[in-house]
């Protein structure tokens, strides 16, 4: 067929709308903010659609508009939590010097753990909530995430920065001592910077945490340590 024979309702050439609108994305990014922080507040059993349509000043059934499910709300928070996550390490990757790189990647750990305490709260506390469905998505991205530190573990191995360990089980340490800032970090006194020059130090000795291009700092002015934990 010519193009002038073209048949179809649209003009030829112009893309279909296949995109959210900026105002769907916006209110989506809104209903999972306010969900973590639901299920953060009450756990996911006891939190419900009800909950985050009133924080919202919602009805329940305009949620469903964006979520079929309360438990799909459930895979939304885990999905932002992990997906950024994986978008903030890409700059780190990028970084040569191996002992740098897992300096980045450390602070950019503690950091982004420490600020955002109800989605980790959630990601980690209320796991077996999450429905098998959406279990293997997640699952994926945490081993890409993990795979991340793995590879910077054993560059810096290589390098002799580190001592000759598991790259996996290194980055399994290095995960979880970042990680479980998110049972007691304390905004009002405590400096997600300062935590996050500790674990480096930890691991690397002296020589500070810088923050790599395109990772934000806190801002948070250094605090002095309180007097007791």
């Amino acid at each position: 067929m010519s193009e002038r024979g073209h048949t179809s309702g649209r003009r030829p050439g112009r893309p279909r709308n296949t995109e959210p609108s900026p105002e769907y994305v916006a209110r989506m990014n809104q209903i999972v903010e306010t969900a973590a922080k639901v299920f953060q507040a009450k756990g996911y059993d006891a939190g419900s659609l009800d909950d985050v349509a009133v924080a919202l000043d919602l009805r329940k059934a305009s949620l469903y508009y964006y979520v079929r499910s309360k438990a799909e709300l459930l895979y939304r928070v885990f999905d932002r939590a992990i997906t950024t996550a994986l978008d903030n390490v890409q700059c780190c990757q990028e970084i040569d010097d191996p002992r740098e790189r897992l300096a980045a990647l450390i602070r950019l750990q503690a950091v982004s753990v420490a600020l955002s305490p109800g989605y980790f709260t959630v990601f980690f506390d209320q796991r077996p909530r999450l429905s098998p469905d959406y279990e293997a998505d997640i699952r994926s991205k945490e081993r890409r995430y993990l795979r991340v530190f793995a590879e910077a573990v054993d560059a810096a191995v290589a390098a002799g920065v580190l001592p000759a360990v598991d790259p996996r089980f290194g980055a399994q340490a290095i995960l979880g001592m970042t990680s479980w800032v998110y049972k007691w970090f304390d905004g009002e006194r405590d400096d997600p910077e300062a935590f996050a020059r500790t674990c480096a130090e930890l691991l690397l000795g002296g020589g500070g945490v810088a923050a790599p291009a395109g990772v934000a700092s806190s801002g948070s002015p250094a605090r002095k340590a309180p007097a007791s934990a």
